[in-house]
């Protein structure tokens, strides 16, 4: 969670619950509670390792979010900080997945769209330069990412731009990503399917969450306006579900 005078990011969990061809792998759905195309980039080892017939085992997975202030990714929901995002920046988020194996590992990303006050995470984004620190910052490798794949479009989503990429370390993407859904208008939840090509050892995964601004929603209808954190999720392998938020005071309109 972000907030504006002091920020607390949160992480909890709940119980629920790559580049080669894609033709014949399943969709990843949402988790529950919650396209711009282009061509990923060509990892030299990603041919190196072949999908598994059942899912491969999956270690440590842990969700950080990027604090701004102090320059380091955070995990926890004791971690206070002082604001430092807008609306209209893009908070920085990090999967990582511990003791990989070649294989595909499902990625099920959902993250809060807008609610009862306002927008949310709109839509998912590119980093901006302020945190470009974030890409070589432990637990972040400190090496130009494996791969990136665009981020698919959302039709109803008219000012996202475009250029805006997922990127990961330690494997590669299997095929496109598949969503956002609903592809309706943002009112609630939506959710975002990968499927990562594992190399072996941990795998990361970046991306930012874009939050709403006043001027696209309408006056007082912006991030800041939010009364309680706003959220993203994931699953991988439809296991355990990790879940980070950014408070309402760690955001300025």
């Amino acid at each position: 969670m972000i907030c504006v005078g002091i920020v607390l990011f949160i992480l909890s969990t709940d119980s629920s619950g790559s580049e080669s061809s894609a033709t014949s792998s399943p969709a990843v759905s949402p988790p529950a509670a919650l396209g711009r195309t282009g061509a990923p980039t060509q990892p030299a080892a990603a041919t190196q390792a072949a999908p598994s017939q059942s899912p491969p085992p999956i270690g440590d997975v842990t969700l950080y979010v990027w604090s701004r202030q102090d320059k380091r990714w955070l995990d926890s929901d004791d971690s206070k900080d002082q604001p430092g995002y807008r609306e209209g920046e893009a908070v920085p988020f990090m999967l990582r997945i511990e003791d990989t194996v070649p294989g595909v590992y499902r990625v099920a990303l959902a993250y809060e769209c807008r609610t009862g006050n306002g927008a949310a995470f709109d839509y998912l984004a590119n980093l901006s330069e302020a945190d470009s620190a974030s890409l070589t910052t432990s637990p972040a490798p400190p090496r130009r990412e494996d791969s990136s794949i665009p981020v698919p479009d959302d039709p109803s989503i008219t000012f996202d731009g475009a250029g805006r990429r997922f990127r990961v370390w330690g494997g590669s993407f299997q095929q496109m990503p598949s969503g956002p859904s609903p592809a309706d208008s943002c009112e609630a939840d939506k959710g975002v399917g990968l499927s990562l090509l594992a190399q072996g050892g941990a795998l990361f995964l970046i991306w930012g969450g874009h939050l709403g601004q006043g001027s696209d929603w309408g006056e007082n209808q912006g991030a800041s306006n939010q009364r309680s954190p706003i959220h993203v999720e994931t699953s991988v392998n439809q296991a355990e579900v990790k879940r980070i938020g950014v408070g309402p005071d760690a955001i300025a309109p």
